[in-house]
């Protein structure tokens, strides 16, 4: 795994929510929130490069669909030109005949999955174990936790991203507790979410208050035994 692939994995950690923008508008916003990670999944070649340089100017990751870009081919010499020349982190596809290019590459290899209905992840999941992502992403992402323990006993899939129709923190919450380990998503309010709102997270521990703290300073001549007054 190389240094880029841990910091993929290592961002998500933390910030488990991908931002996914189908052009550059909401590159800034996303920086700005925090979002550790960045999908790219429309737009056209000079936009991305013009995200790339904001995105690595502020030390986050960036992954371009590679499908859905304007101007490169959907192909290996495509995938090169990403990787050389527009200097992308990685790539989202949902052909499983890119992946191994864009590994070759150096890249974050990102291997989209739709799931229309039980035929489509029966048959689905045997290109993605034999092209070997370093991620599958499973569209659309609100599904997830149905399928979670079909996925489970698979036993040899790469670590889980959900896409598509995640609007709330519950289905996030939702999401991660089933086992993935990023989300990806349009919703501007969720790119804000830390690993420490996920339910079970250790509270921050509380300050410990004393008796004289609640009661603030004691006021002079308080605690003398006072002589009664007869």
């Amino acid at each position: 795994m190389t240094s880029q692939h841990a910091r993929f994995f290592e961002r998500l950690k933390t910030f488990p929510v991908i931002a996914g923008l189908r052009d550059a508008v909401g590159v800034e916003a996303a920086i700005q929130q925090g979002v550790g990670v960045l999908f790219i999944i429309g737009g056209d070649i000079f936009a991305l490069q013009d995200s790339v340089a904001k995105v690595h100017a502020q030390g986050r990751l960036i992954l371009a669909h590679v499908d859905l870009i304007k101007g490169v081919g959907r192909d290996e010499a495509g995938v090169r030109f990403l990787a050389k020349h527009v200097g992308i982190d990685g790539i989202m596809t949902t052909r499983a005949n890119l992946i191994s290019p864009a590994k070759r590459e150096g890249l974050i290899a990102v291997q989209r999955l739709f799931l229309l209905d039980s035929e489509s992840l029966v048959a689905g999941l045997p290109t993605v174990e034999k092209a070997a992502p370093d991620a599958l992403e499973l569209l659309p992402g609100v599904i997830v936790p149905t399928v979670a323990q079909d996925l489970a006993q698979r036993g040899k899939l790469p670590p889980l991203i959900a896409g598509g129709l995640i609007r709330t923190r519950a289905q996030v919450d939702a999401i991660l507790a089933s086992g993935a380990v990023g989300v990806s998503t349009s919703e501007q309010s969720l790119w804000g979410y830390t690993r420490a709102e996920a339910p079970g997270s250790p509270a921050p521990p509380k300050a410990v208050r004393t008796p004289s703290s609640i009661a603030g300073p004691r006021p002079a001549g308080v605690g003398r035994t006072e002589r009664k007054t007869r």
